[in-house]
């Protein structure tokens, strides 16, 4: 009997020790990120009068960008906003290859960042939408923005993107010097996530094209 007791007396503890751990465990809630910020360094200072910069976003691994050479697409080998006309390849080709694939995109143009939803399609419209100014004179090019305004209310788990530089020449083609290479170039919607995507310095290129580093935060 004594020892059926202290089986019993046993239990008992086990229990309530195993009822008393699990009401001090806390589930904390899933916090996601309503914004994201970016900060790109350049080898140069920036130079949006004789330059364009991008960040391009998307909720697909697969998207995809015109490419600086030698990686170059030679049917759509500029780089170009949706609705523009090319000077190589033809304007479908662009949407097929490129714009489909994309949610949106930020834009620095002539001391202005600009953001652009998508989805894009022949034949309908794009249109910026202001977002902030520039500040002049530095190597780096920093902006924040409310990633609905890319996505919509669907932002996807994982946001996939690519930084590129475009020197924009009136008149003439617009081929992409530099992009990040970097197959890392991702991040999750949660909030307080932070990537930091390093890229090779090439002494061949201007160095107001040039991309040494693009940190990405979503808050």
């Amino acid at each position: 009997m004594k020892a059926s007791k202290y089986i019993i007396f046993a239990f008992c503890i086990f229990t309530f020790s195993f009822l008393l751990g699990c009401a001090r465990t806390v589930t904390l809630p899933v916090i996601y990120g309503k914004q994201m910020t970016v900060e790109v360094t350049l080898a140069g200072t920036v130079e949006t009068d004789a330059n364009r910069y991008f960040l391009v976003l998307a909720s697909d691994p697969s998207f995809r960008i015109p490419l600086p050479p030698p990686n170059i697409i030679s049917e759509s080998p500029e780089f170009l906003e949706p609705g523009m006309t090319p000077l190589l390849g033809s304007i479908e080709a662009y949407y097929t290859n490129f714009y489909s694939t994309w949610a949106g995109y930020i834009v620095a143009d002539t001391g202005v960042y600009f953001s652009v939803k998508g989805p894009f399609a022949l034949n309908q419209t794009a249109t910026r939408e202001f977002l902030s100014n520039l500040s002049p004179g530095t190597n780096k090019l920093t902006f924040t923005f409310s990633l609905d305004r890319i996505f919509g209310t669907t932002v996807p788990e994982t946001i996939y993107f690519d930084f590129v530089s475009v020197p924009w020449p009136d008149g003439a083609q617009k081929i992409p010097a530099d992009h990040l290479e970097s197959t890392n170039a991702y991040i999750s919607k949660l909030s307080g996530s932070t990537l930091t995507v390093n890229d090779d310095e090439y002494d061949v290129l201007d160095p107001a094209l040039n991309i040494l580093k693009c940190v990405v935060t979503i808050q």
